[in-house]
């Protein structure tokens, strides 16, 4: 049984805004160097994060992590040491396979040593279903199309109570569908005496306060100085996927998720998947991925059978584009973690493995966030402001906030991208998880040149408001 507390102590940490040592060789070495008016967004940013009183936790990496950086700019593959004997043979239903985060996943698990003998795909366009065939898998190893959607609960079900371990990469906030799917696997249960494995995706939106970019935190308090003046403070709120009760001894302290209220965003699905491991219908491990960055690579994007877009930045971006000018919610000074879509596919395969080993934890100890980095929304919004005004997209780089019409326009009235969102990825690096693409300015590359792929995919005008609620 790992030792928590002692997890949450793990490392050495330093206040202070996003820096950590510089890594000599450039992990992005295909990429432009940041423009100036980006690095002027990194030193705001930075700015802003020390001038709050609670500032992220940075962890210093170990010589030998840095030297793990410096030599693998790409995911190492996983060591076949790591992988369970009980992999082989294995059958997965997996949702979402067309998407950015579920066609991530399927190319992981098909590199593995030890991929599943069959995979069952959901997919509702049976132009798609017909491509899944095209696909190079490994010998032995079989994609099958279900052609379907997520409203399809009997498919669902009967899927889920045909495979021995279950992929959610699909809507996080469709609690029906996954009813569907838990009864499923429940069924499973009491045909084979054997509890069927859940991967269920969540993400770090269930975290968020309602702050409108007006600040970093919204815990405010007071105190007395030596000189005995009032104080007003800003206490961070920052979650962990550990499970300190009420919290941590760490300053600031660390949440446990277990305080999260039952109407933030995604937790009735997640308080139900908790609910059916507790119940021993299956095991549960729940993963929370945060900002994803990153172009998705691999064969099932290249042939466009999965989207090679996140959602957070080409929104924001999409939005520039349109209104000529880029922006934020407020003053931007919200904070979100982010993490590289490679990164989350090396996390999913680790949860993958550990499950079938059965050497990690599940249902309430099993969350596992994926986030390797902090940003602030001004930050993005002046990177993508920069781009705008170097491609003459706009007159000008300077961001300004949305008004109500344009949040009506492009999030449908919401104030969601005022939002916070902090926590630590302590349960996630205790099973093993070492996000190799963490840096802040790779992560402002990557939204510049973001801006430019999504001008060429999609144009410069933003007809239709995103449906997404939550992240």
């Amino acid at each position: 049984m790992l030792d928590e507390s002692a997890l949450l102590r793990r490392g050495q940490r330093v206040r202070g805004g996003m820096g950590r040592q510089q890594i000599e060789k450039d992990p992005f070495p295909h990429l432009p160097s940041p423009s100036p008016q980006i690095l002027h967004s990194i030193t705001s940013q930075r700015q802003l994060l020390d001038a709050s009183s609670s500032r992220p936790l940075v962890l210093i990496p170990t010589a030998t992590q840095k030297h793990h950086i410096m030599s693998h700019p790409h995911p190492a593959p996983i060591h076949p040491s790591e992988i369970p004997a009980a992999a082989k043979g294995k059958t997965v239903f997996l949702t979402g396979a067309t998407g950015y985060i579920g066609g991530t996943v399927l190319s992981k698990l098909l590199s593995l040593p030890i991929p599943p003998a069959l995979f069952t795909v959901l997919t509702r366009d049976p132009k798609k279903a017909e491509l899944f065939s095209s696909l190079t898998v490994p010998s032995g190893t079989t994609i099958q199309p279900l052609q379907g959607s997520l409203s399809d609960y009997d498919k669902l079900e009967k899927a889920a109570s045909e495979h021995d371990i279950t992929v959610s990469c699909a809507d996080a906030d469709n609690l029906e569908a996954v009813q569907a799917i838990l009864k499923g696997m429940k069924k499973r249960r009491e045909q084979s005496g054997h509890r069927p494995y859940l991967i269920h995706t969540s993400g770090t939106g269930v975290l968020v306060d309602n702050a409108k970019g007006n600040y970093p935190n919204d815990k405010v308090g007071a105190t007395r100085t030596n000189c005995d003046c009032l104080q007003i403070f800003m206490a961070a709120q920052i979650y962990t996927d550990l499970n300190p009760m009420p919290a941590s001894r760490d300053d600031p302290a660390l949440l446990s998720m277990e305080v999260l209220p039952e109407n933030a965003p995604h937790r009735q699905v997640d308080l139900a998947i908790l609910e059916a491991d507790a119940q021993g219908w299956c095991k549960s491990y729940i993963v929370l991925p945060s900002t994803i960055w990153g172009v998705g690579k691999g064969e099932i994007f290249e042939k466009g059978i999965a989207n090679s877009f996140s959602d957070q930045v080409p929104t924001m971006a999409r939005a520039g584009l349109d209104r000529e000018q880029a922006g934020h919610v407020g003053k931007g000074a919200n904070i979100w973690p982010h993490v590289n879509v490679s990164d989350v596919g090396d996390l999913y395969a680790l949860v993958y493995n550990g499950a079938l080993r059965k050497d990690i934890g599940h249902g309430k100890s099993g969350y596992y966030f994926g986030a390797s980095g902090e940003y602030t929304m001004l930050a993005v919004s002046s990177a993508i402001g920069a781009t705008l005004l170097d491609h003459k997209w706009s007159q000008t780089a300077q961001p300004a906030p949305w008004t109500e019409e344009d949040l009506k326009k492009y999030y449908g009235g919401s104030t969601y991208m005022g939002t916070n969102s902090r926590c630590r990825a302590d349960r996630s690096k205790s099973i093993g998880w070492k996000p190799k693409f963490d840096d802040f300015e790779d992560f402002l590359k990557h939204v510049s040149n973001e801006v430019v792929r999504v001008e060429k995919h999609f144009g410069r005008k933003m007809d239709t408001a995103t449906t997404k609620s939550a992240y």
